[in-house]
């Protein structure tokens, strides 16, 4: 069984109101990172989940209906925190990269997908099917902008197929099902439903913290997970499905409640990213 070294690092945040997030009567605006996470594997190389923000979301976002998503959740990216920039950094180019996993195609987690034009992506069929073809409102109502998709995407895409799915190790209970996405037991996938139609969940076998489960928006903070809070009812206008977004919140509690002891990280909690000493200080 192989494992990795998981780095997570933020491209950007946006900004909502508490309320919105965890369903109370607070207004004070608050930051969420977008997170992205570096997975170095022993064979493979420099893996992505996620990009977070960069400039192609930018461009986007300038004209209608795109700017629409700007208006609903303000964006603060400079060149410096994209991806592509923060690895150069650690001295990884662009081209170093040949696998991006997408947790899903909204315009927060794929926007950097172009910046790393030899890199495979890796996403749930499901998810791709759900936003495939949608323009304009259409598009922007499942949280989808056609212009982050790279021209490419057909020949780069590897989308994973349903029969893939088999038995997880009794470990990640009470998740059922999943894919050994490289098959030495690296890295797991789930479906955790929702959010997105087709979102997917990361387990990883990082060499210094043991497992850490990525859960993508399957909840936006560690403390919604903790107090099993759901969102607003405002922001079930841009879910996919609100009831099966229930479920999935309690499926990844019941796993966190099992595994007290290991990681589980949205992808756009403070608190969780500070656990790993990202951004200290930085956020509200």
């Amino acid at each position: 069984m192989s494992q990795v070294e998981l780095t997570l690092m933020a491209a950007g945040h946006c900004v909502h109101p508490e309320h919105a997030v965890h369903r109370n009567w607070r207004l004070r605006a608050l930051e969420f990172p977008a997170m992205f996470a570096l997975i170095e594997h022993p064979r493979r190389g420099p893996i992505l989940f996620d990009t977070g923000y960069a400039q192609a979301f930018l461009d986007a976002t300038r004209a209608f209906p795109g700017q629409l998503y700007r208006w609903v959740t303000p964006v603060t990216a400079e060149p410096s925190d994209f991806a592509v920039a923060q690895l150069a950094r650690r001295g990884i180019a662009a081209d170093d990269v040949e696998l991006i996993i997408a947790s899903h195609f909204h315009g927060d987690h794929v926007a950097g997908l172009g910046d790393f034009p030899r890199a495979k992506i890796l996403y749930f069929d499901a998810a791709w099917r759900a936003v495939a073809g949608r323009r304009g409102l259409g598009a922007l109502r499942r949280g989808f902008l056609p212009e982050l998709v790279p021209r490419d995407f057909a020949a780069r895409a590897a989308p994973i197929e349903a029969q893939r799915f088999a038995p997880l190790p009794g470990e990640f209970t009470p998740f059922r099902t999943g894919v050994d996405l490289l098959g030495d037991g690296a890295l797991w996938a789930v479906m955790l439903p929702g959010h997105a139609a087709g979102q997917l969940g990361l387990f990883v076998r990082d060499a210094r913290r043991g497992t850490v489960f990525l859960c993508a928006d399957a909840c936006w903070t560690s403390r919604a997970l903790r107090d099993e809070r759901m969102p607003s009812a405002v922001a079930r206008l841009l879910f996919d499905d609100w009831g099966a977004y229930r479920a999935t919140l309690g499926e990844v509690a019941a796993y966190q409640r099992l595994h007290p002891s290991l990681e589980v990280v949205p992808s756009h909690c403070v608190e969780a990213l500070r656990r790993f000493g990202v951004g200290r200080g930085a956020w509200n």
